[in-house]
Parts: structure tokens; sequence; C-alpha cells
């Protein structure tokens, strides 16, 4: 069973007045250095896996790891209050995935003027020298056309509903995906909407988007609680759809094929790598390079061998 993850403003409080706060907190060679991590979210299973992964690696490195989260990738003003509240404990780093790429440089800056090392995780910063540890968004989104292309026989009409483009990841995905495209005469983009990171598509905007394109063979989206909503909304159209996340229910909509391709990107990984690299980092085996992590496209040609190896679910 997944831990549960409760991540409440009262917790780092009483985190801070065991440990003593600031910059000035003398630490021992004893002593773990402790981790502070702000995820996009708490409410999807993709995330609780980043948090399991970043728990398991930090009793294997002797780290404390203090993670807090908002409700919903939507609230970035609540995601910038839990960065300063964490910059005001006793923490050593600080991971981030951002939900906005742009807005980082003001708390990167308090950071490092703090003494605090700053990583990006799952997302990349934009507006920040830091290091970016997750996979290659632009590669995956490109092969996620190729297979769309091949499973449209190299024809058609297609769609893409994608992340808050303020998060560079989708807009990266979604890069890759057009860049695919133009090799495809063949195949031509009827529209790209933005704004869905890691939400569901109405019924209501569903309806909407094939009433004003009632031919669309295919759809790329670029997380797959996006494709899971949709895949339901358009249950008996012949609409083949392409995603990402390694999340069990995506995987079952992959062997039930629902979905046609599935770029497995493992949450538990990119968690665990975020600790191990940051780790590492902070013990002076520095490298200064992005961490890219491996990711692969699954399909009904895959899917079961992807499963049975459990790559999804450990490091």
């Amino acid at each position: 069973m997944r831990k549960k993850y409760i991540c409440i403003l009262a917790a780092v409080l009483s985190f801070c007045s065991l440990s003593g706060c600031g910059p000035s907190a003398k630490k021992t060679e004893e002593e773990k250095v402790t981790i502070g991590v702000v995820t996009k979210s708490k409410s999807s299973e993709y995330w609780l896996s980043v948090c399991d992964g970043m728990e398991d690696a930090a009793e294997k490195y002797h780290a404390d790891v203090v993670i807090l989260s908002p409700d919903s990738e939507t609230e970035e003003k609540v995601q910038k209050n839990m960065i300063r509240d964490l910059l005001k404990t006793d923490i050593q780093a600080l991971a981030v995935s951002p939900i906005d790429s742009y807005e980082c440089e003001e708390y990167v800056q308090q950071a490092k003027e703090k003494g605090i090392s700053v990583y990006a995780c799952d997302t990349p910063i934009e507006d920040a020298d830091v290091p970016y540890i997750g996979i290659d968004n632009e590669k995956l989104g490109y092969e996620l056309g190729e297979q769309l292309a091949r499973a449209l026989d190299h024809k058609g009409k297609i769609g893409v509903i994608a992340g808050d483009f303020n998060q560079a990841g989708h807009w990266m995905r979604v890069n890759g995906f057009e860049k695919y495209m133009e090799k495809e005469p063949g195949i031509t983009i009827e529209m790209v909407r933005n704004g869905y990171s890691n939400m569901q598509v109405s019924q209501k905007d569903v309806d909407e988007i094939l009433k004003k394109y009632p031919d669309l063979d295919g759809i790329m989206t670029t997380s797959a609680v996006t494709a899971l909503g949709l895949a339901e909304a358009t249950e008996g159209r012949e609409i083949s759809i392409v995603s990402v996340d390694a999340q069990e229910d995506a995987l079952k909509a992959v062997q039930d094929g629902r979905i046609v391709a599935l770029g497995a990107q493992s949450g538990y990984q990119i968690g665990y790598e975020t600790i191990r690299y940051i780790v590492n980092d902070l013990e002076g085996k520095r490298t200064g390079e992005d961490e890219i992590l491996d990711s692969q496209v699954l399909t009904t040609e895959n899917i079961d061998a992807y499963i049975k190896e459990d790559k999804y679910s450990s490091s």
C-alpha cells in the first residue's frame, strides 16, 4: 500500500522548533542533511509515487525529507507560500516541481542567500540556473508523435490537449510532438489547447471540442489524468489517444486499448533520483549537470513486459 502524505505547515513548524531555524544552525557530522521538497500536487497517483521514491531514497542515503504539496497544480500562490515557509526552516537543500517554471528567480535567490541549494525535479525551472532531475520531455513528445502517426496510418486530423504551458515540461512535450508532425504531410494538427495540468477534461469541454472539430482522428495529451478522462468522455468514437505518466490506471488503459501509446515517466524514479542527486551534491560530488532520466513509450506490444518488471513503482 502506498504511503499517505499529509503535508501541512504545522509539521514544518514542529520540525523547525525541534531542529532550530535559519542558516546559523550548527551541524555535526552525525546529523542527517535535511531536504525540503515542494511538489505541484498531492492529488494523483503520480505525485504520491514521487513522494514514495523520495522517502525511500532518504532512508537509504540517511537524509531527512520534508515534503509539502498544494492540493492541485493550479495553486501557484499556495506553492510559493510553502516554499517561503520551508526557507525559514533549517534545511540544506530545496527541491521544487514548479507550477510556474518562469516565476522562480525570487525564491531561488532567497535560498542561495541563505546557503540553501536549489534543484528542479520533474519540471525544469527556466528563469534561474539550477540543476534539473527528470526526463527529456521534448524527446518523449517526439516519440509520442511517431506512435500516433503509426496508429493513424500516417493520415488524419489530430488535436493536442496539454497542461499549463507555464509548466515547461508540458510545452516541451508539445514542442517535440509538433516537431515530429512536421514530417507527416498527411496529418494536420487542428487545435492545441492548454491549461489541463493533471486535470480531467470535462464532458462539456469534450463535447465543445468534438462539435468544433468533429473529424478528429487522434489526440495527444501531456498527462495521464487528462488522457483517462478524455478516453472515458470519447468512448465509442474512433479517436486514438497518446499521453504521458506511468500510473497504474493509465497502464491498464494501454492494455485495454483506450490509450494507444503512453510515455512512461516514472514518478517513483524521479523522486528517488532527486534525493540521491541532492545528497551526492551536498557531499561535494558536484557535476552541475542536469540528470536526465530514461523514459519509454509503452504500447500493447511492450506493456505487459513493462508491468511485469514493475518499472513504474521502483528504482
